[in-house]
Order: structure tokens, then sequence, then C-alpha cells
């Protein structure tokens, strides 16, 4: 699993964004994993299944345009050829291939752990 800690806070979690307008929430996973990684996922991106919604957190609210009280996250997972490493962007200032185990202990957010248990268990009904 990658993770990317971010510069703003120093919190680690997986690519993270929001589409642009006009664009599917999958064309957006597309386009932000390229921009923060460098990686080009559109033939191995897929849809979790899992998305979940939360209040933005007061002490985060300056990241968002104002009214935004909400937020509405999808989930994806894509493969990423082996022994690349991503080329990160100024949002992230370090980088994690991590187990999932490691990757759970590393993230702030308890969606994020979710995510990462859907995925795992994805993985484990193809092996």
């Amino acid at each position: 699993m990658l993770l990317l800690r971010r510069t703003l806070d120093g919190l680690w979690q997986g690519v993270t964004g929001a589409p642009e307008p006009g664009e599917s929430d999958l064309e957006g996973a597309v386009r932000e994993v390229r921009e923060e990684t460098g990686f080009d996922v559109g033939g191995t991106i897929e849809p979790l299944g899992f998305a979940y919604s939360f209040p933005v957190p007061d002490a985060f609210a300056r990241l968002y345009a104002p009214g935004v009280e909400i937020i509405d996250e999808a989930t994806f997972a894509a493969a990423v050829p082996p022994g690349r490493d991503p080329v990160i962007s100024r949002e992230h200032d370090d980088f994690r291939w991590c187990s999932l185990a490691a990757a759970e202990e590393r993230l702030f957010w308890p969606e994020n752990r979710r995510a990462l248990q859907v995925l795992a268990a994805r993985l484990s009904q193809t092996s």
C-alpha cells in the first residue's frame, strides 16, 4: 500500500482529492493519482464500493470552499508497476510502501483504515 505524508500537517494518507467540474469520481481519481504520484493508473483503477461522508473538522475548514460542511468520499484501488516509486507532488513530503498492518497504524482517519480493510478483503477473494 502506498501512503503519502501531507506537507501541511504530517498526516499519512493515500492519494486524495476531489473531481473537478465535469469529471466523474473515477476520472478525478485517475487524475489525482497522476498529479500526486506520477503513476498512470487509467487501466488498473477500480472502485472499492466503499463510500462515506464526514463533517469537515474545524481544524481543516480553511482547506475547503466557504460553506462546505460535509465531505463525501468514494474509494478506489489501483495497481502500479512493481519496483517503481512515486514522484510525489508538493502536497506531500514523504512516501512509504507499507503492508496492510503498517498502513493501518500510520493512517489518522478511521475511514481510511476501513477502506484498506475493504481492499484487503477484496484482494483475499482474488487470491
